[in-house]
């Protein structure tokens, strides 16, 4: 690659009861090829041993030992902790990963080296999809290569690109920290960052080769929550997002809609109009939207979500 400097990578990643898996999380970072990296380890209050586990195999990597910064906090959550790792982040780029995955030898080197040849700020991978005592499964994310941040931004909604933070290498100056909205929950926090840093970004590139590989269905990990819970958490933090962002300008003037069909969409499949009550310009623009082909919410969803909408608006003002 030259005789210039090679850019710096910094890697954010949450720890919070993860004391099975932090140890393969962490030696498969500490082994990554690429030498310019800064470790961010977020102990999120973390009442098990999982730091111990960490300082441990760290010990194991002196060389990474400069490099590598453990922040400890009171569990405030993963949005959070994301945000306290990002306000150390000193690298040419960023990226985060969960600390009950691992990755690729080569998964910090091979997504740099493609953001340097395609002048990219946004690199994007495929991963493997593993699931205990079963084979690992091969996830491709689409061969698509937008332009312009507001074309990824409507692709991300609408899971063209999906919204994972992990599989994403972003230059550092797409994270606005100052004027970055965080999501209150942990539920779909990644759609809420991915929507103010996609639409940023001047040049997107897929990267064709599984580099991450993730882990389902582990007891107590987010996929195995109340399903309840998971999309009261979802629609809090869409519609919020849709709340907070400028209505003249950004990704609401390019994909509003899909932000609040989302949280529309799991506000009324749980029932939970008391949620949905609290942001009468959304129930507002749902009840009065047309139907929109190709989106990831089908058009019997948003019909269902617009006549719930229709019925709040009545109802509003009868109160």
């Amino acid at each position: 690659m030259g005789m210039e400097k090679l850019p710096t990578v910094s890697v954010i990643v949450p720890v919070y009861k993860v004391e099975a898996y932090i140890r393969q999380c962490a030696a498969s970072l500490f082994e990554q090829t690429w030498e310019n990296i800064q470790y961010i380890f977020v102990d999120d209050g973390s009442p098990d041993r999982s730091i111990d586990i960490l300082m441990a195999t760290l010990s194991e990597h002196p060389e990474r030992e400069s490099g590598t910064i453990i922040i400890k906090q009171e569990n405030r959550g993963l949005p959070a902790a994301r945000m306290a790792g990002l306000a150390k982040a000193d690298g040419d780029y960023i990226i985060h990963v969960d600390p009950d995955d691992w990755v690729e030898p080569d998964y910090i080197s091979s997504l740099v080296e493609k953001a340097i040849e395609e002048d990219a700020d946004v690199v994007y991978c495929d991963y493997f999809k593993e699931y205990d005592g079963k084979p690992a499964k091969i996830e491709r994310e689409q061969d698509f290569h937008p332009d312009d941040g507001k074309v990824a931004v409507k692709a991300m909604h609408n899971s063209i690109i999906r919204a994972y933070m992990w599989n994403k290498l972003v230059k550092k100056e797409l994270y606005d920290l100052e004027k970055m909205i965080v999501p209150e929950y942990g539920y779909h926090e990644d759609i809420v960052f991915q929507t103010q840093i996609l639409y940023g970004a001047r040049k997107c590139r897929h990267l064709g080769r599984p580099l991450y590989h993730y882990r389902r269905r582990r007891k107590g990990a987010l996929t195995g929550s109340s399903l309840i819970r998971t999309r009261k958490h979802s629609a809090a933090n869409m519609l919020a997002l849709y709340d907070a962002l400028p209505k003249d300008r950004g990704p609401v003037t390019d994909c509003g809609i899909d932000i609040l069909l989302r949280g529309g969409w799991y506000s009324c499949i749980i029932l939970d109009f008391k949620l949905l009550l609290k942001y009468p310009e959304a129930v507002k623009v749902l009840s009065e939207m047309d139907y929109i082909k190709d989106c990831r919410v089908p058009v019997g969803k948003q019909a269902y979500t617009k006549m719930c909408c229709e019925v709040l608006r009545l109802f509003a003002r009868w109160i």
